[in-house]
This record gives structure tokens, sequence and C-alpha cells, in this order.
């Protein structure tokens, strides 16, 4: 889902706690991350609305059976979040605003798991405006998130929701992701290393010049192939914050950052959609060209960058579709037929990650 909530678009418009806390403009980099706050509240997410409302699953198709099994192998019965998941996705399909919740933990990249929870705490018992926040890490999550759930009704199943959740981190999922924790932080260490070393020399200049040079990645079991991209504040290039799959493996490392590439693809994308159009209006047909475009467009960034990749990230993207690529040329033949765009199209998104100055946004 690559798609602004109307009233969130407004108040990130504003600059209103954007800047917050983001301090003074810094080369940072990226730091790869596996963040409880941000898998509880994506298992959470899975398990209720795995489809989302775009045309493309929001989180892996396969999560809600193998959490059922691991729940099961491990002794646990049926949770309030199992019990009451038709009750909330009924009610998050119901009203476009609960889209907000697909991204809610880009928005608290700073908080922890009991910051976070809090401070939605604080917004659930409001019945209007945004209350104060109960830290400074929460503020801008708070205001967010608050001017988009505005009416008592919606703020009453966001505090159910989060009563749900600390139940599943209580009974359930607090063992679980300790129990993976050990083997995640190797994966992390090594892709890590991967990235310093074989990539963030090659794509320096493109995540400078796109005014993406550093931020936070939080890895996350529950998503797809389908990630979260925040832009932070145009005043700071590393204050960006990702979501991507988590790897299963320190050999899959690869993998995530072609899907980085691909996050990190979507602002331009929007842009060229914006300027060049390619579509009639209708929300599937946009959200399918942007995914093609995303897709298109790491490429790009890899035939000049770092072009003994192409070949590897085009085999995973295809993989996804599901194709396999043949080796040598006709790799880039069937991409292109599996991922088309108008010639036109691909022009103007070639001048624009390559001229861009700036991302930002959401997505």
């Amino acid at each position: 889902m690559r798609r602004l909530i109307p009233g969130l678009l407004l108040f990130l418009s504003t600059g209103l706690g954007v800047q917050e806390g983001s301090g003074q403009e810094s080369p940072g980099d990226w730091v790869f991350s596996s963040l409880p706050q941000a898998d509880l509240w994506f298992h959470g997410m899975a398990l209720v609305d795995p489809i989302g409302p775009g045309p493309n699953p929001l989180y892996d198709p396969a999560y809600p059976s193998e959490m059922r099994k691991t729940k099961a192998a491990a002794g646990v019965s049926t949770t309030v979040l199992d019990n009451r998941s038709g009750y909330f996705r009924g009610a998050f399909q119901r009203d476009p605003a609960f889209e907000v919740l697909h991204f809610l933990p880009l928005y608290f990249p700073q908080a922890g798991r009991v910051e976070v929870l809090s401070a939605l705490k604080v917004l659930a018992g409001t019945a209007e405006g945004i209350p104060r926040a109960p830290s400074v890490n929460t503020a801008f999550g708070l205001a967010a998130v608050g001017s988009v759930l505005t009416t008592r009704g919606q703020r009453t199943v966001l505090g159910e929701f989060v009563a749900a959740l600390e139940e599943e981190w209580a009974v359930f999922y607090q063992h679980h992701w300790r129990e993976r924790a050990a083997a995640q932080d190797q994966i992390l260490a090594s892709l890590q290393e991967c990235w310093r070393v074989g990539y963030l020399p090659a794509l320096t200049p493109f995540l400078d010049g796109t005014g993406m040079s550093g931020g936070l990645i939080a890895l996350v079991p529950a998503i797809g192939t389908e990630g979260r991209i925040f832009g932070g504040s145009p005043q700071n290039p590393a204050d960006n914050v990702l979501v991507l799959s988590a790897p299963s493996s320190a050999e899959e490392g690869r993998e995530a950052v072609f899907s980085m590439l691909r996050e990190l693809s979507f602002p331009a994308v929007r842009r060229v959609m914006d300027r060049v159009g390619g579509v009639t209006g209708d929300r599937k047909e946009a959200e399918n060209l942007a995914s093609r475009a995303s897709i298109r467009s790491g490429a790009l960034i890899l035939e000049r960058y770092r072009p003994e990749d192409l070949w590897a990230y085009q085999q995973f993207f295809l993989s996804q579709a599901p194709r396999s690529a043949p080796a040598g040329d006709a790799a880039e033949a069937v991409f292109r037929e599996v991922f088309p765009l108008a010639t036109a199209f691909e022009t103007a998104l070639r001048e624009e990650i390559f001229s861009t100055k700036r991302y930002g946004g959401v997505g």
C-alpha cells in the first residue's frame, strides 16, 4: 500500500511534529534492526487483516497459518486477538481511516513497546483532540495517529485492539520473540556488515542524491513483499524509517537490500505518476503501476551503481511473480515483460531517480 490517508497527509504537510527531535542534518547510515514493538504490532495486523485495502497483500500470506501452528506447538490456546479477529477485521475494513494502522510503528521509531501502547491507550481514552503525549518519543506518533482517528468510535476500537495486543504479548508473543532473538541478532549483524562493505560504498551517490542517506530499517517477520517507508523530516536525510520482511537466514540478506531499493523508489514513483500519469484514476490500477515501477526503479539503480547484482535482483522479484529468470541477456526481456512500463513512463522514472534531491513522505 503506497497511499496516504487524507487526514494524515494534511497533518504531515503542515510539518507538525516531523521536525521535533530530528536534530541537525547529519550524514547517517542505515541501521538494520529487530524491534519488538513493530514485530508485535504487525503480527496483530497480519492476523486480523492480512490483505489490507490495496490490490496486493500487505503481509506474508503464509504468516497467519504459521502462527497458528506455532501457538499450537507452544500449547497456547486461542488468544483474545484470535477470538476477536473477525470483529477487528470488519471494523478496519469498513472505515478507511484505519488504514493508518498498517503504518503505525513507523511513526514511533524511537519508542519502546510499552511506550507505544501506553500512548495509544491515552489516545483511545481521549474523546476528541490530540492529548498530551506521555513521552517525547511518542509525541509525533500520537499526533499523527490522532489526526486520523478522530472520533470516539474509532478510538474505542483502537483501544480494544491495543488491549488485545497486550494480552497477545503476555500469553504468547513475548516468549516467541525472545526465542528467535539470538538467531535474528546474528542475521542482523551479518546483514549490517554486508551492507557496510558491499552496498553502501556503491549506493552512496544514489542515497545522498535522494536525501535518504540513512535511517532505521525494521525487519519484521509478518511483512511480505509489501514493505513500508516513512521519509521523516526534509531537513534530516538520516531519520527515515523502512519496514521490510525479515530474512530467515543470513544468506537471504541480499534480498533485504533488494527490497530496500524497491521501497526507497516509491516516493520518486509517486512523483512520476503525478507528473506523467499512466492510470485512469482506478486505485487498483494505480497501485499496480506503482508496484511495477518501484521494482523497475530498483533495477535501474543497480544497473548504474552495482550491475553485478542486477540479475539476482531480477530473479528475486520474478520469483515473487512467480516466474524464473533465464541466465544472461534473456533475463532482462522476461523482467520487462512481467513488470511492464510505458516507454515515456520509464524515461521519466529514470530522469527522476537520478536527478531528485529529496524524497520524503510515507509509502
